[in-house]
């Protein structure tokens, strides 16, 4: 039978409680910390933790966050150990304690909450002992979290190859991951759950992956391919689905690596099938692959706008497209108001700009909207720059403020680097703590730059574009 480990979840303000309590229990316990900003309640995906620490020194924060594990069906069934002053009467966080929520002295030495944490194993072992039933659950949560770590794996590789059809031209830049998104939206609105449409998600990532075999004068070319080297190109989705050949967990993959070509009437490659005997997969990645090429430069022509692009949708339904995909694609198009869905070229450039202070918004948005090229987003705390990196998947540049309330620059920066799909992404500081001992933490986690305030519009520009660059 798989051991069991001991997961002890932090919820502090405080970034050495979890080495202080480690150096008392020992190595037999795994501390994971959540900022009292942000607390995740799951570990590696879908585990819950064995024990809940929350050290929180502001009592309405520290209510509030009680509250809410109250009344969270499943976090309200772990054991909760709340850490007080002794001389606090903090009857707001009272007011959630159950018999699974212990109130601890807060001390410097954290032994007694250290104590607690054991006595709560201990007594778990010792109620657990007498049956298999518990044995088995424990097999069961440790067979789940095996299959998380798989999952998480199969999509950092899935990601990883996609991006290879992406190096052969400059024209590919992103393209990928738009028609995947695209994709994933499509099946949302044709009523998808959200496991298929992240196995739709996954397939339209590496739907040109094939595209590694084929000669970069032809993917490449600017003048119209002859025959013959058009008959080369169309091999890339015969080549991508003998490289997926043995991957059968999600069978989506291989369906539109080797149907995302064919046409609804038939006259499409490599197969010439038609309608329905098209997989549903294909029929929605070849739509969003061709949304994405119409609004993207190609080295052939420029990108069509978006009413063109309604148009050629409204002319290849039930054609070119599925009649219902080219509906949705449609809806998709009626609600993009500000054309957002399209390739950003790269001569345009999209940058995040991330302070708690709105006058530096202002300043730098004043400063950037001047050029064309840049498309700018904003956010006020780490934690709203997070959420629009989960939603944007095709931004350029963080310009990233260093000191900022509940969490940080180098917090911000921290979760950045550790998203499989942010990790790249080329960081600026924008900071008045020009510090060694900040700008050594900076460089550990990767940083490309840094700006120190007060800045020149000059120099903030030519720094921005110096890193763009680097980056093309």
């Amino acid at each position: 039978m798989l051991q069991r480990s001991r997961k002890i979840l932090i919820i502090s303000d405080v970034e050495d409680i979890g080495q202080s309590i480690s150096k008392i229990l020992g190595p037999d316990y795994e501390f994971f910390l959540s900022p009292a900003d942000e607390p995740v309640f799951t570990i590696g995906g879908r585990a819950l933790p064995d024990v809940l620490v929350l050290d929180i020194a502001a009592p309405e924060l520290r209510a509030e966050i009680a509250r809410t594990i109250h009344n969270d069906e499943r976090v309200s069934v772990l054991n909760v150990i709340c850490l007080m002053n002794e001389d606090e009467d903090d009857e707001k966080t009272k007011l959630y304690v159950n018999e699974l929520f212990t109130i601890v002295p807060r001390s410097e030495d954290f032994h007694e909450v250290a104590e607690k944490i054991k006595s709560i194993f201990d007594e778990n072992e010792i109620s657990g002992s007498s049956g298999s039933k518990d044995d088995e659950n424990s097999d069961d949560e440790a067979l789940a979290e095996s299959q998380s770590c798989l999952n998480n794996m199969s999509y950092q590789l899935i990601k990883a190859i996609s991006l290879l059809a992406e190096v052969k031209d400059p024209c590919f830049r992103g393209h990928s991951r738009r028609s995947a998104s695209l994709a994933k939206e499509i099946l949302k609105r044709m009523g998808g759950s959200e496991e298929e449409q992240m196995r739709i998600y996954y397939a339209a990532l590496v739907h040109d992956i094939g595209m590694v075999a084929i000669p970069d004068y032809i993917v490449g070319k600017r003048a119209s391919l002859s025959e013959e080297e058009f008959n080369d190109l169309r091999q890339h989705t015969i080549i991508g689905s003998k490289i997926f050949n043995g991957v059968t967990q999600i069978p989506e993959i291989n369906q539109g690596i080797r149907w995302h070509h064919e046409r609804y009437d038939g006259t499409g490659y490599p197969d010439g099938l038609s309608g329905e005997d098209i997989p549903l997969a294909a029929r929605i990645i070849a739509a969003a692959d061709a949304y994405d090429s119409m609004t993207s430069e190609m080295v052939y022509r420029s990108s069509m706008g978006q009413q063109q692009v309604r148009e050629e949708f409204i002319k290849g339904s039930g054609t070119q497209f599925d009649p219902e995909i080219a509906k949705v694609i449609l809806s998709i198009i009626y609600d993009d108001k500000n054309f957002e869905r399209r390739q950003i070229s790269k001569n345009d450039w999209k940058i995040l700009l991330v302070d708690d202070d709105p006058m530096i918004l202002k300043m730098a948005e004043y400063i950037l909207s001047r050029y064309k090229q840049y498309k700018i987003l904003q956010a006020s705390s780490g934690r709203a720059a997070l959420k629009i990196l989960r939603e944007e998947t095709d931004i350029d540049l963080i310009l990233l403020d260093v000191e900022m309330p509940l969490m940080d620059g180098i917090e911000t920066l921290i979760r950045i680097r550790s998203d499989e799909l942010t990790r790249s992404l080329p960081v600026i500081f924008v900071t008045a703590d020009s510090s060694r001992e900040t700008l050594s933490k900076a460089l550990k986690f990767g940083i490309s730059g840094y700006i120190t305030k007060p800045f020149t519009p000059t120099f903030f520009v030519k720094k921005i574009n110096e890193i763009l660059n680097k980056n093309i």
